[in-house]
């Protein structure tokens, strides 16, 4: 079948890579987001998917907007039967789907109609979600209300971060695109309605979603540790026996205790875990400001943690 791949970032490279393996699919046209700045020095990077394209040796463009009259162009003489979306970053107007022969078709990361939008990982892991996946479905001009053709479901381990569950994922999206693309084989295909009833909200994470309330319970201040690591992270400040603040983001925690109430939510305890509104927190890993990722223990010495030390929230 003939495809134009539509990605920007990692989710969609072992997609990409296996269908270019596989023989029975020829990917006739690469389009992906501009290279941006990246880093301190704010070198011009490009895309993952632009980056495996070129090693791929496959024809790619970068564009700023897929629906401008020189993307259509392209589009249209790459003669695709369908353009495959994943992970891509920008909106598919309808002249797009209208240039394949089975229209467009996204990847979404999530077990739709459930969490429709930018963020699905992390709000799965956020709000507390035991079960998640991945759901093909064809793009209409609603956010991510088209009719589905594959659905492949995973359980989240409450150990997982939501970077961990997006690598997870990617895998799981292979299935899905592979056995879609086969159900396109044999002509025309009409997917399964989505349920609106059951449709929610998963909008693209700001910076303050990462703030952590030490007033909230264990369970919920780690979900949202692990759902918002890597960006924005979960936001505290650290406050020394005496007196010295750190802004740190703490990138992977344990729930226990979670029945047990704390009048005094962010004190340090005696074992170091950190006691919240209910139960307790024990942090796996931590980043100060301006350092490195580190472990709870070369945190406790290199910050001499001691009794008197707690965890406040960022100041508004």
């Amino acid at each position: 079948m003939r495809i134009v791949f539509c990605g920007s970032g990692d989710c969609g490279i072992l997609t990409l890579r296996a269908l270019t393996a596989g023989g029975d699919h020829e990917i006739t046209l690469v389009i992906t987001q501009p290279a941006r700045p990246a880093g301190r020095g704010g070198k011009l990077t490009p895309t993952p998917v632009s980056v495996a394209a070129g090693e791929l040796a496959l024809p790619a463009m970068a564009v700023a907007d897929i629906n401008a009259p020189e993307s259509l162009a392209a589009i249209a003489k790459a003669e695709p039967e369908v353009v495959l979306v994943i992970d891509f970053g920008q909106k598919i107007g309808a002249e797009v789907c209208g240039l394949a022969a089975h229209g467009a078709v996204n990847m979404h990361g999530s077990l739709l109609p459930r969490l429709r939008g930018a963020a699905p990982i992390n709000w799965a892991i956020i709000r507390g979600c035991e079960r998640t996946g991945v759901t093909t479905f064809r793009i209409v001009e609603r956010m991510d209300a088209g009719e589905m053709f594959c659905r492949k479901a995973t359980d989240i381990d409450p150990d997982e971060t939501a970077e961990q569950l997006r690598a997870r994922l990617a895998q799981l999206a292979v299935e899905a695109v592979l056995e879609t693309l086969g159900m396109f084989a044999g002509g025309p295909c009409q997917g399964r309605q989505q349920d609106e009833s059951q449709a929610t909200r998963a909008p693209r994470l700001k910076k303050s979603d990462g703030v952590i309330d030490f007033s909230a319970d264990a369970v919920t201040i780690r979900n949202l540790i692990h759902g918002t690591w890597p960006w924005p992270g979960g936001q505290a400040v650290y406050v020394s026996a005496a007196g010295k603040s750190t802004s740190v983001v703490i990138a992977g925690a344990r729930a226990a205790d979670a029945e047990a109430a704390n009048p005094e939510a962010g004190t340090l305890a005696r074992d170091g875990t950190i006691l919240c509104g209910r139960g307790r927190l024990e942090i796996r890993q931590i980043k100060p400001a301006g350092r490195r990722l580190m472990s709870w223990g070369d945190f406790v010495n290199g910050y001499r943690v001691g009794p008197g030390a707690r965890f406040a929230a960022v100041p508004k």
